[in-house]
């Protein structure tokens, strides 16, 4: 037998079958459905050799391309919102980091700089409240001009979706969207907002989610390599 990915296996309550996931956070990640038989699971991967070199090989160009996750940014574009900003650094005796925006798109981060945990933390709070700020009146505006109803909007940092549809009606947005294009970003919204209508990812939402978006194959496609805009910094702080 060759060689297999290093992998870690989660186990889903609503997984009905076998699913293969790479992401520049976790690598390589077999989810399988509660009570399944891990022994199966090289064999599948074995099965899946063809697909799988390929995603590891993209996953190792990805990373590649991530900034250094311990070395604090000079510069961080939220290409979602046409925003690129300049990082000053001052250094402090305090146990803290504290993260301020100032004039002409400068970033202050003060504080206890020699700490990649604190630092990231400290950046990863801004970027969810700046997610807040800008993703929910976003898809609004989306929904209101495509007919749809939104109802509670969450912003999150998911590890593996760009968003989320619960059956309550939640739509979940990835605080990450801000890194990706703002194509792709109203691709997601869709999406989600798709869901309210049909819940499943059955023939019948594919169509429904082409009547909306004709870009769907190609903005789908391109959504699946997004993670490579999530800089380096921000995805190791957001592994816990």
């Amino acid at each position: 037998m060759s060689t297999l990915p290093d992998y870690s296996v989660r186990e889903s309550t609503r997984a009905k079958h076998v699913r293969l996931r790479v992401s520049t956070h976790d690598g390589l990640v077999v989810v399988v459905p509660n009570g399944f038989d891990r022994a199966r699971i090289p064999g599948i991967l074995v099965e899946k050799k063809r697909w799988l070199d390929r995603a590891m090989v993209e996953l190792a160009r990805r990373r590649e391309l991530m900034e250094p996750a311990d070395e604090l940014p000079q510069r961080i574009v939220l290409r979602a919102i046409a925003e690129d900003w300049t990082v000053e650094r001052q250094e402090g005796e305090t146990s803290s980091v504290r993260v301020t925006e100032h004039a002409d798109n400068r970033l202050l981060i003060r504080g206890k700089l020699d700490a990649p945990d604190l630092w990231r933390a400290g950046l990863q709070h801004w970027i969810v409240g700046k997610a807040k700020q800008s993703l929910p009146p976003w898809l609004e505006t989306v929904a209101e001009e495509r007919g749809f109803q939104v109802g509670k909007v969450a912003v999150r940092c998911q590890k593996t979706r760009w968003g989320s549809h619960s059956k309550h009606g939640t739509i979940s947005l990835n605080a990450q969207l801000l890194f990706v294009q703002p194509e792709l970003v109203r691709y997601v919204f869709l999406h989600e907002l798709c869901h309210s209508v049909y819940l499943d990812h059955s023939a019948r939402f594919w169509d429904l989610l082409a009547q909306h978006e004709p870009q769907t194959d190609t903005l789908r496609q391109e959504l699946r390599t997004a993670w490579r805009y999530v800089p380096g910094w921000f995805a190791a702080g957001n592994r816990k």
